[in-house]
This record gives structure tokens, C-alpha cells and sequence, in this order.
């Protein structure tokens, strides 16, 4: 995705998105296509490759997700943007609506165990491991990258990843990050036929124009030589890993961009041992105004139409017919309340693609207008309820899929959810697992939705164990909506308060928060983050 976000930003980011936390039952499935779209084939080519991956889905802001640049936090990462925790049975709605490919952003840099070799944190390996099976198993093209690791110029010098730089020192180190990388996440998965894919950098591109000005454009060759460089180290790396040997890769040019022409003009593609196995990845959030920037493009015209006509003709005529398989790994346009053209956009999107034998992996961050997403901010781009496996836009999916497969997709949809859910426990547990506060960055956010029933006199009560981390010498808890202002006006049961700091009266044990009205009123509009230290939380319910 095309927006690196600061820490603050993240916390900003978690209020507005106001997401659900839990994960869904699988035997609910929103949409059920009458037509059977099969499972994902192997190719042969990277041409056929592509070709069969048909159409996929980014499970977006999520293993990707980053709290900073230099601790490791470990699986925790995987809520901090706000997503709830993965299950199989997400995954099991994305292949039920007819998406054939799965894409599986994946951090590296804030989870390395051993910061001097780069070791990747083997709890979160596993991690990756297991959420990578839940596709695999399934039958499902599985592609898997290093993500945000793109670092700027003065971010390398005292954290780790990767920069595009002149300076020999510190491509040197990049070079050394990358490989180092790459061969754990070869070695872990070598066993792991094609259906399984490496894409070996995610949009390459000088972070804060640190070194030419502009960090989402250049035409400089110097750049694009790096970059290569960079992905030259990474095939070499894969490759020599037995089991390996044959891999599908994917490679992007600067900033992966799929609409930029001139750029792609200049990127050459690394070497490879292997015979056809290397494919282009490219994004394109296009047309840009209307599917991302701008608030007041909302109507998918004939301007539009020729834009998509002009990427998916480039790509055709340079890439797919001179044998070179691609891969639209990111596309969405933002939800903007307009629905029907969103629809149009899917359709022509898609069908555009087809044509050019590319397939289309859909972006999804789980953030809509409704759910509270910045209708300005060009970031709405939720599909996928994953608390019910129901699509928040169920048409677009259909156009996506009818596209793709032909008018013969239809679908059904089972809107009883409600009664089915596993997660709507008796007891009213707003958690939808133990939140383990070992250090204040962990944190999760409560969806306003939660809070609809709450009402004057409604308190909120706390089930808490000591956190894991046995040097924890003292137990904090504290509850805001917006990162600003604390939830500390009302009535404590079993604890105490000092600035918007609570300290409970005993841990284990519990404790109740009854809000003033005024503060239900907030908490019903935008939510609840909860977040301290020392404490495991095992439930907050509502009464």
C-alpha cells in the first residue's frame, strides 16, 4: 500500500477505522458463488502463472503491520493496525467468494531476535507459517514479500531493512539485510511446492526523497540500478536454498508502480538461473484520482476508462506478449459513497485485466465510510468484514468475479450471521483474545458497534492475570477513544485512577468502569482503545 504511516498516525488510524476484533464463523459465508471457480492450478510459464492465479486478495495491515523500526514485538504486530487476529475461516470466505490467489504482506525488520545476523524471530516465523498455511491448504496461490522494511537514508543508518542509496556502505548492508532474510523465509518454506510465491520487495523507492527529491517518482537510471541490485541479491539468495531452485518470483520496478510508464521503461528486470520463473509485480491504484486522492472525483467516466485502456495495453503489448508474466498485486479504489461507480470501476478494472492476462489482487485494509474511514483520506478500502466473513460491498465482488469468470458467477447471500456467531459468547466479551500488555505499545481497539447497547449506568468489567513478562512490577491500564483525552470520568469499582491512569486494587482480580453519559456518548460514536502495562486483560464485558 502506498501509505507508510507514522506511530501517531497508526494510533489515529485504529480510532477512525473503529473495527470489529474477532474472528469469523466458518459457517457463515456471505457470498457463495453458484458457479464452481476451482482450485488454483500450477503454470508452467510465468505467463500461465499469472494466468491462473485468476483474481486475489491482500490481507492488508495486518502481518505487515509495524509498531516501530528497531524492537521486536512479536506477534502482537499482527492487531496493532487495528485487524483482528487471522483465522482460517477468514481465509476459507475469501476462497468461497471465487478469489484464487492470496496475498500476505509480511514485516521483517521488527522481529528479529538477534538484530546483528538479522535472525527473524522464530515465534513470529511460525506465525507467518501457520496464516500462510490456511491458504496453501486450501489450495490457494499463496505470495508472500518483505513489506515495509523499505527504509529512508537516515532510518538505516541506526535501524535495519533496506535503502536505495549511492552510498556503497549502506547498500551494502541492504544487500546483506535482504539476503539474510530471504534465505530464512526459503529455508522455512522449501518444502512448499509453486502454489507458494516469493515476491522479493515490496514497492522499492527512496523513502522521503532522501536521495533524489521525489518519493514516488523518479526518472533517474541510477535508482532503478539499485534496485535491480537489490533484487538480484534476493533471487540469488532464494535460489541457493534447496528447494528453491524453481520458484515463481516476483520482481517490481520503483515504487512497483503498474501505470507509470516512463518508470517501467527504465526498470530492467534481474538475472535468473531458473528458466521463466520470474514475473512482474506492478500496482496501480488507478485512475488515481478517483480511486484514491481526490475526494471530489467520484464518478468512473470515459477519461477513466481510457486510463485503465492505456495500463493494461502497455503492460499487454511489453510484458504478457513478450512472455513475461505479470501481477497487479495492489489495486482498490477507495470507497467514497459511491458505490454504483465503484461497481462500473470493478468491472472495467477487471475485464481490462483479463485482457491482458494480468491478475488483479485487491487491496483490502477492512476500513469503509461507514465503519468510520476518512472519507478525504483515499484509504477506504475495506471488502471483508472479518469479524462475520460478510462483504461490506457485495456487488463489487460480484462485478470482480463475473469479469473474471464469465456471467455464469452468481452468488448467494446469507445475511443471518448474527444468530451463527461462534465469537457472540453468553458472557459478552469484547476481546476476542487475552490482551497481554508486556509493553505500553500493545494495544486494541473496541469497535463503536459493540457499545450500541450501552446506556445510562452501563459499566465496563475487567477480568485480569499478571501480564507475561515476570520482571512487571507494577499493573496500568488506561481507556481512550481518540489517543488525546482519557476515559476516566466516571465510577471505579476495585481500582483507582491518577490522570488517566488505572491502577487496579489486585492482580489477578477484577475491577469495574462505570462511564458518565457523556462518555458512553463518545465511546458509542468512536470506539474504545485499550492499553497499558503489566496486566493481562482475558475480557472486558459490557453490562
Amino acid at each position: 500500500m502506498k501509505n507508510l504511516i507514522s506511530k501517531t498516525q497508526i494510533f489515529a488510524f485504529l480510532f477512525i477505522s473503529t473495527l470489529l476484533l474477532t474472528g469469523c464463523d466458518p459457517k457463515v459465508e456471505n457470498i457463495t458463488p453458484t458457479l464452481d471457480t476451482g482450485d488454483f492450478e500450477i503454470g508452467t510459464s510465468s505467463v500461465e502463472m499469472a494466468k491462473n492465479m485468476a483474481i486475489g486478495w491482500n490481507l492488508g495491515n495486518t502481518l505487515d503491520a509495524t509498531y516501530n523500526y528497531t524492537e521486536n514485538y512479536g506477534v502482537n504486530t499482527e492487531t496493532c493496525w487495528g485487524m483482528p487476529k487471522t483465522t482460517k475461516a477468514m481465509i476459507t470466505a475469501v476462497k468461497n467468494a471465487g478469489f484464487k490467489t492470496i496475498r500476505i504482506p509480511v514485516s521483517w525488520h521488527n522481529h528479529l531476535s538477534d538484530t546483528s545476523n538479522y535472525t527473524i524471530d522464530s515465534s513470529w516465523m511460525a506465525r507467518v507459517k501457520e496464516v500462510v498455511d490456511y491458504a496453501y491448504s486450501q489450495n490457494m496461490c499463496v505470495i508472500i514479500n518483505i513489506h515495509h522494511d523499505n527504509l529512508s537514508i537516515s532510518a538505516l543508518e541506526s535501524h535495519y531493512g533496506f535503502a536505495l542509496s549511492d552510498d556503497s556502505s549502506l547498500q551494502t548492508k541492504s544487500k546483506s539485510y535482504i539476503a539474510k532474510i530471504w534465505t530464512q523465509i526459503a529455508t522455512t518454506f522449501a518444502d512448499y511446492d509453486n502454489k507458494l510465491v516469493f515476491e522479493v520487495l515490496n514497492e522499492p523507492r527512496d523513502i522521503n526523497g532522501e536521495w533524489k527529491g521525489n518519493e514516488w517518482w523518479t526518472n533517474n537510471a541510477d535508482v532503478f540500478e539499485v534496485i535491480t541490485a537489490y533484487e538480484q541479491v534476493a533471487i540469488d539468495a532464494i535460489r541457493a536454498v534447496s528447494g528453491n531452485e524453481n520458484r515463481f518470483i516476483m520482481v517490481p520496478g520503483y515504487a512497483a508502480s503498474g501505470s507509470d510508464n516512463s518508470m517501467l521503461n527504465l526498470y530492467t528486470m534481474p538475472i535468473d538461473t531458473a528458466t521463466d520463473k520470474l514475473m512482474l509485480s506492478a500496482h496501480a491504484y488507478s485512475p488515481y484520482a478517483f480511486a484514491m486522492s481526490d475526494t471530489t472525483d467520484t464518478t468512473f467516466d470515459s477519461s477513466d476508462k481510457s486510463s485503465l485502456d492505456s495500463i493494461f495495453t502497455y503492460l499487454k503489448t511489453n510484458y504478457t506478449d513478450e512472455g513475461i508474466g505479470v501481477v497487479m498485486g495492489e489495486a482498490s479504489a477507495s470507497d467514497k459513497n459511491n458505490l454504483s461507480d465503484r461497481v462500473a470501476w470493478s468491472t472495467y478494472y477487471f475485464t481490462k485485466a483479463l485482457e491482458a492476462g494480468i491478475p488483479v489482487v485487491l487491496w483490502d485494509n477492512m476500513v469503509t465510510v461507514d465503519n468510520g474511514g476518512d472519507i478525504t483520506s483515499g484509504e477506504c478500502h475495506g471488502y471483508l468484514n472479518r469479524k462475520t466473513c460478510q462483504w461490506y460491498f457485495p456487488t463489487m465482488i460480484q462485478a470482480m468475479m463475473q469479469a473474471v469468470y464469465g456471467d455464469d458467477y452468481t452468488s448467494t447471500e446469507d445475511n443471518n450471521s448474527s444468530s451463527n456467531d461462534e465469537e457472540s459468547t453468553s458472557d459478552n466479551n469484547l476481546l476476542s483474545e487475552s490482551l497481554d500488555l508486556t509493553t505500553w505499545d500493545i494495544n486494541t481497539s473496541i469497535a463503536a458497534s459493540n457499545f450500541s447497547s450501552a446506556g445510562s449506568g452501563s459499566k465496563l468489567t475487567f477480568t485480569l492475570e499478571k501480564c507475561s513478562d515476570s520482571s512487571a512490577t507494577y499493573y496500568n491500564i488506561k481507556l481512550t477513544t481518540d489517543w488525546n483525552d482519557s476515559i476516566s470520568a466516571g465510577t471505579f469499582t476495585n481500582a483507582s485512577q491518577d490522570s488517566g491512569t488505572i491502577t487496579p486494587s489486585s492482580v489477578p482480580g477484577t475491577f469495574s468502569y462505570t462511564p458518565t453519559d457523556d462518555e458512553w456518548s463518545t465511546i458509542k460514536s468512536a470506539g474504545l482503545i485499550v492499553y497499558g502495562y503489566g496486566v493481562k486483560i482475558t475480557s472486558i464485558v459490557l453490562e
